[in-house]
């Protein structure tokens, strides 16, 4: 009789612990959680979100920079002003900082026109074709900023974002190579 009042407890005390971590809240790592907090979930959700936001089809580039990432996060910003709508991925590294990649998506529509920037910028031609603009956030008075190479296809605009820390492995040449895998 024991016995069986023994496993009954250890039955209905493991029940109890399985169905209070299975209501649990997930617990979400340190590095992440001012990314979640700020929206950002799995690159295929944001960019299922933004087809649906926007109604077409959004592809993204096949190729990434050369490097390590431990990180890759989405979210589809939805302005309510149908101004400033915008798919945000970032590509990060935890424990190196200066592996942080971006790629930034907004409907040709609400395209922003860097062709007015002071910054210098160079052209450069895709191998469709159409031209591609670098530059680069880097001033004499920042430590740091990014180097950008902004390109139109598919009814979208592309900028894509390497921080500048690391143009000796992300040259310009492997950002085009990148903008030239997008079909």
């Amino acid at each position: 009789m024991n016995r069986i009042i023994a496993i009954f407890i250890t039955v209905f005390y493991c029940t109890i612990l399985l169905t209070s971590q299975a209501n649990a809240t997930p617990v979400v790592p340190p590095f992440e959680k001012p990314y979640i907090e700020m929206g950002y979930k799995s690159v295929g959700e944001a960019l299922k979100e933004c087809e649906a936001l926007n109604q077409r089809e959004l592809k993204l580039p096949i190729k990434l920079p050369p490097m390590q990432f431990t990180h890759h996060l989405g979210r589809c910003v939805n302005d309510k002003e149908n101004y400033n709508d915008e798919l945000q991925i970032e590509y990060l590294h935890e424990a190196q900082g200066k592996n942080h990649y971006n790629i930034d998506v907004r409907p040709i529509e609400q395209r922003i026109d860097f062709e007015k920037s002071k910054r210098g910028k160079k052209r450069y031609k895709l191998n469709d074709g159409s031209d591609a603009l670098y530059f680069s956030t880097i001033t004499p008075k920042s430590r740091g900023g990014f180097n950008i190479l902004v390109f139109e296809k598919n009814g979208w605009q592309y900028r894509l974002s390497v921080d500048s820390r690391i143009e000796n492995q992300v040259t310009v040449d492997v950002l085009v190579g990148i903008a030239d895998s997008l079909r």
